[in-house]
């Protein structure tokens, strides 16, 4: 593995020589290997982080994608060493969420990787900062592999009564709602999106109604029908 993994610290060192579908491959492979290893990856973090990092800025999309899913599983699996890389992290991924980055498979990796990150270790992330901005991106508009990351996540701060969630309540009802009528998401993610919106109304009750009443039809529909039964 630590041949492998100093093979390709070099393939993508070598940007003068090596074409961006090559880094792509590269950058895709680790993501792949960070996600299988599971813990065991921590021992290469350092090998393979300031790589992945440099291509959250490549001008390939694909790259830019890959990119975002790997720093995601690295934090994820990297455990305390992937720790001293989450403030870089974040700033890399920050540009991906903005109206300058056109690809939303993208913004939907990088809310996967945001995801992950506050998964595994939330205290190391500043949710204050981070959340608006993360929600800011819902619902997941391209690659719906991300669904589950990203709304567990979001689900288990709402279920936990995370303080940071409360001025998030508006956006986060709009987002539920549109989960609940999509027909890309599974009936699992919608299963969770139900019980963390029936938490919201237990805990704001009537003050939820205006939100509600500003949804169409069908999006408040949809999101009654996945709320669950008392």
């Amino acid at each position: 593995m630590l041949t492998f993994c100093n093979s390709c610290q070099m393939m993508v060192l070598q940007k003068g020589s090596r074409p961006a579908q090559d880094r792509t491959m590269v950058v895709a492979c680790l993501a792949e290997v960070a996600q299988d290893m599971g813990a065991p990856i921590a021992a290469y973090v350092d090998a393979i982080m300031p790589l992945v990092l440099k291509e959250l800025g490549s001008s390939s999309e694909t790259n830019r994608r890959n990119a975002a899913f790997c720093v995601g599983e690295l934090c994820k699996n990297g455990g305390a060493s992937s720790l001293k890389y989450f403030g870089d992290v974040l700033r890399g991924l920050y540009p991906l969420f903005g109206e300058s980055e056109p690809d939303d498979a993208v913004k939907d990796n990088a809310a996967g990787a945001v995801a992950r990150m506050i998964m595994a270790h939330q205290d190391s992330v500043p949710l204050n900062q981070v959340l608006p901005v993360f929600v800011k991106g819902l619902p997941l508009k391209e690659d719906h592999e991300e669904s589950m990351p990203v709304y567990s996540c979001i689900c288990n701060l709402v279920l936990s009564s995370n303080p940071q969630i409360a001025p998030l309540v508006p956006d986060l009802v709009n987002v539920f709602a549109q989960v609940a009528a999509s027909p890309l998401e599974t009936p699992e993610v919608k299963v969770q999106i139900g019980r963390a919106f029936a938490h919201l109304l237990s805990i704001y009750g009537q003050q939820m109604q205006p939100l509600l009443g500003s949804l169409s039809p069908a999006h408040a529909n949809a999101l009654a029908a996945i709320a669950p039964k008392s």
